[in-house]
């Protein structure tokens, strides 16, 4: 996988997500965006992403969760994003979380993430 990506962005805070979206438009990416988690799973069965950037504590259903549930359908690796900073030991546990950020999110760093992806370097692992 290399060049343009399809990116599922999910956050509940719109400033959060018009950043989240506006960082990876530049970087050429096409992006669409989720409010909660119930919508990125939604989102993720309607536009198929090669990558979900999305906030771990969300209202009702979590991102991490919404990711799971997505990765159960097909794999997608998960950038994980909080204003928590105790959360990266169990986001890591997760096989499909290739990246946690905290916030603030740092261009550099989404940037970092995501040519990661863009690179090929993510492959599902093996479940069970």
């Amino acid at each position: 996988m290399s060049g343009r990506l399809k990116i599922a962005v999910a956050d509940d805070e719109a400033d959060t997500r018009e950043f989240l979206h506006e960082c990876l438009a530049r970087l050429s990416h096409e992006v669409r965006e989720a409010e909660n988690g119930r919508r990125l799973v939604e989102l993720c069965r309607e536009f198929s992403p090669d990558l979900i950037v999305t906030d771990y504590s969300m209202p009702g259903l979590s991102g991490l969760a919404a990711a799971a549930e997505v990765n159960r359908e097909r794999p997608v690796p998960v950038v994980l994003i909080s204003g928590r900073h105790d959360v990266e030991s169990l986001a890591m546990a997760e096989a499909h979380v290739i990246a946690f950020l905290a916030k603030p999110v740092k261009p550099a760093d989404l940037k970092a993430a995501v040519e990661s992806v863009a690179a090929g370097a993510w492959s599902p692992r093996e479940s069970g």
